[in-house]
Order: structure tokens, then sequence, then C-alpha cells
């Protein structure tokens, strides 16, 4: 049996462990948020691109190179994992997504494949693996702004332009609501309106603070037309247009998913430290009990000591 010391210095290690967590519990809280805000801030710009691509693809059968699709030699895949742990089943999941999904299409394609990491646990499975790596990507930070970034999108685009991989995967995580996270596997490149306006709404939480934005994104949709009478001034032509604004939309998509990754992680992690604060609860609630229980016998054992040595002296 443990020592009422022994039990006191564990009481005073679980509360401070309890004190940590519930911390870093309401930091995730706070950077979950703010990770939010920031993508769906950029919904409007993004929506309007996405009308404006949907308008100039009725108006020439041109496409850029980004937008076309061609037989598949060489695939890129990006796994977005985050650079620390303490996230729960974060980096697991998409480790197990991409071990059940890409694994499978590597064994059954005669295509090679090239890997980006984003994050360090990313860029650690990836060389945990020995699967060939192009590039790495760590210490985008919580609140990651677009020109962080454009490294990442730059790499990606330049590879497609000059036929070094003739399409793009990318394995993150999409953020359904605070308790939920799924794994997916999107489809970046070459540039599809309608794969880019479905990520789009995929982006928009289905419940919580900002569910709202999913009016907004039903409202603006694409295939729903431009219900106002009036045309774009295309200038100085659609082709040149075009050839500038789909890396930009791409772009922007990059960026959304790294801030939806982070939005998912520190939910996780939230959701982490908020188990760990509760179980830190209850371990702490059995401790006390038991050490409550050993000093009751304790209080038993002198009184009963008290009252023995009394009546002894009483005898003699």
């Amino acid at each position: 049996m443990a020592s009422l010391q022994e039990i006191k210095r564990r009481i005073r290690a679980v509360t401070n462990t309890s004190q940590i967590t519930k911390a870093m519990e309401m930091v995730s809280a706070t950077k979950m948020r703010r990770s939010q805000e920031i993508a769906l801030l950029s919904r409007p710009y993004a929506l309007e691109a996405l009308r404006v691509l949907a308008y100039l693809e009725k108006k020439t059968p041109y496409r850029p190179e980004i937008m076309r699709v061609r037989d598949v030699h060489h695939t890129l895949v990006v796994v977005v994992a985050s650079d620390k742990g303490l996230a729960g089943s974060f980096n697991t999941n998409i480790i197990r997504t991409f071990e059940k999904k890409i694994t499978d299409e590597i064994k059954g394609s005669e295509a090679s494949f090239s890997f980006v990491a984003v994050g360090k646990k990313a860029e650690e499975f990836i060389a945990r693996k020995k699967l060939e790596s192009v590039g790495s990507f760590k210490n985008f930070g919580d609140h990651v702004d677009v020109e962080e970034t454009e490294a990442l999108s730059h790499l990606i685009i330049r590879g497609f332009l000059w036929k070094e991989w003739d399409r793009v995967l990318v394995v993150s995580t999409h953020f359904r609501t605070t308790l939920r996270q799924e794994v997916m596997v999107r489809e970046i490149l070459p540039i599809q309106g309608d794969t880019i306006w479905n990520t789009v709404r995929e982006l928009v939480p289905e419940a919580g603070r900002f569910s709202g934005f999913s009016q907004m994104v039903t409202a603006h949709d694409p295939e729903h037309g431009h219900t106002d009478d009036f045309e774009y001034l295309i200038e100085p032509d659609v082709q040149s247009v075009l050839d500038v604004l789909a890396p930009a939309i791409l772009e922007i998509l990059i960026y959304d998913l790294i801030l939806e990754a982070n939005a998912s992680e520190h939910s996780a992690r939230m959701v982490a430290m908020k188990n760990a604060s509760e179980n830190a609860g209850e371990l702490k609630d059995g401790l006390l009990l038991e050490f409550n229980k050993i000093r009751q016998a304790k209080i038993t054992q002198e009184i009963a000591e008290i009252v023995g040595g009394a009546e002894a002296s009483q005898t003699n």
C-alpha cells in the first residue's frame, strides 16, 4: 500500500498535468476557430473566381495546360499532416488512409509516384516508407498566410506544366465538425471546375459558428449561372485571362486545404486534451479517495491505540 506522502505527490502531479492539458485545450480551441475564420474569409473571392471561370469556359473551347486532362504516367501525392504531436489520432488517421487508398493504387498502377510532405509527421512517414520525395514543407504556423503556401503551390504547378507529373492528389483532413474530421484524397490537378467547386463546398463546416456560410456557397453556385443581366468585359482576351485565373484558383485551393488541415489538427488536439483533462480528473478523484481511506485507517488505528493504552493503564 502506498504511503500518504506518495499519494500526495501523485495528486500534485496529476493536478499539474490537468492544468496543462486544460490550458492546451483552450489554446487549441482558439486556434481552431481562428483557422476556420481565416479559411472562410477567402470564400467570397474563391466563389467569384469560380463563377468567372465557369463563365469563361462557356466562351471558348480553349483550355490552358493546367486544365488539360492527359494520360497519367506519373502522379504526385501531397500528404498533409502536422508538425506537432498530442493531437489524438489525427496523424494516425492520415497514415491509415494513405496506406489504404494510395498504397493500393500504387500496387495496381503502372504509373510512377512521387510525394511531397507537408508537416514533420508526414516527412517522417515518407522517409520511413522510403518513398520518392520531391519536397518537404514544415512550420507553416498556426495561422498560415497565403504567401507561406506559395512555394508549395509553385512546386506543384511547375511540375505539372513541365510534365514531371500528370495529376496531383492531396491526402488531407476535411473538417466536418469540431468532433468529426475525415481524411480525404482529392485530385486537384488537372484543374476541373466541378472538382474545385465540390472542394469549396466541402470546406464549409456542417455545424458550428461558421456553418452559415453554406447558404452563401449555394447562392453563388456557378451551376446556377448568372442571374444578373450583364456580361464580363474580358481584356485582353479570354485565353489570356484563363491562363492567369486557373493557377490563381489552384493557389487558393491549396491555401484553403492547408488551413482546413490546421483547423482539423487544432480540433483533434482540443478533443485529445479535453479527454486527458477528464481522465486526470477521474484519476485525481481516485487518488483522493485512496488518500482519505488510508488517512481514516490511520486515524482509526491511532484512536484504537489510545483507547487500548487508556484501558491498560486503568487495569494496572
